[in-house]
């Protein structure tokens, strides 16, 4: 499966997958809507994910954090999951 690394040594991997009907597709990384991202050590600091298939014309990803043992939505929008990394 394929893993994207960004800056200061965030990586992030695929963690959901879209279903289809009551069978869950392969873990195939076009199906991908939800990415753990995680710091060097390898904890997971947040999140990068979509409401709508990737293929989609007008797919946005969206980040969220981990603060607290709380999921916190951060602002922006971005038009790929490297870019969604990358503002991390």
């Amino acid at each position: 499966m394929e893993q994207f690394s960004g800056n200061r040594g965030l990586t992030c991997e695929a963690i959901m997958w879209v279903g289809d009907g009551a069978q869950l597709v392969p873990h195939d990384e076009q199906h991908a809507f939800r990415y753990e991202v995680r710091n060097q050590r390898g904890n997971v600091i947040g999140f990068i994910n979509t409401d709508r298939a990737r293929q989609h014309p007008d797919v946005k990803w969206e980040r969220s954090v981990l603060r607290d043992g709380k999921i916190e939505e951060l602002v922006g929008k971005y038009a790929t999951v490297q870019e969604a990394l990358g503002a991390f």
